[in-house]
């Protein structure tokens, strides 16, 4: 892990207590106003923030991208020229208050800062209603032929994967993929479990890669461009689709 910074950050009220930031995304707030007070923005890469915090690059896109969603933060991109290669990645605090956002510091904030991170912050979590542990869990049983239950220990390692910073989506994904990949394997076909798909978040993080990359892979092909559902009902199709078109682009 990344040596820690021993400079001073700002995180405000607004943001320590908004339940819809996952995981550690209010701390990495809290560091990347501290890297705005240095320069009067932040220029640390995603590799940075992921040594930083021991989460890989993905867990630390995701934090990014839900601290944009609620307006805390913008990102400005320079491509090289002529190519999508990333050049330069500069993070701005938000600074223009909004009716959500009041409480967004100033520069001036920054200059005078002399209050630490609060070590004892409330974790923000998801509000329970908000997540849809029994969809998940319905198309893994539909999808595995299995029949697991809406039990705490399983909602537990949803919860814990959506604190990540994981989206419903992540999880369709990953259960689709590995379904297809262990299902006739008398070795792993028992490995479709929520302790094994969901248990880890090193693991899923890398079970979503696989996902993503196999789905590029199919795009490149002359097959329907999405997921494939296989032999899924018509219910886990539903779902599917629905989640498709909700998270298109990811």
């Amino acid at each position: 892990m990344a040596e820690a910074p021993s400079y001073y950050a700002i995180i405000p009220a607004n943001v320590r207590y908004d339940q819809n930031l996952p995981g550690k995304a209010i701390l990495l707030y809290g560091e990347i106003t501290a890297l705005c007070n240095q320069k009067g923005y932040c220029w640390a890469s995603d590799d940075y923030f992921a040594k930083l915090y021991g989460v890989t690059k993905m867990t630390v896109q995701n934090w990014l991208k839900s601290l944009e969603r609620e307006n805390y933060i913008s990102r400005e991109v320079t491509y090289k020229k002529d190519t999508k290669e990333i050049e330069h990645r500069l993070i701005r605090i938000e600074m223009t208050p909004t009716k959500k956002n009041l409480g967004t510091p100033t520069q001036k904030n920054f200059r005078d800062n002399t209050t630490s991170i609060n070590k004892n912050h409330s974790k923000a979590e998801p509000k329970e209603d908000s997540i849809h542990y029994k969809k998940i869990i319905n198309f893994l049983n539909e999808k595995a032929g299995r029949d697991f239950k809406d039990v705490e220990g399983n909602r537990k390692l949803i919860r814990s994967r959506i604190h990540d910073g994981y989206s419903e989506h992540d999880f369709a994904l990953v259960i689709d993929f590995k379904c297809k990949q262990w299902l006739n394997d008398d070795k792993m076909e028992k490995y479709l479990r929520p302790g094994t798909l969901f248990g880890s978040s090193k693991k899923f993080d890398q079970y979503l890669d696989e996902a993503k990359q196999n789905r590029k892979q199919q795009a490149n092909t002359t097959e329907p461009q999405g997921l494939s559902v296989g032999e899924g009902s018509a219910r886990s199709a539903n779902y599917l689709t629905e989640l498709e078109k909700q998270y298109e682009g990811d």
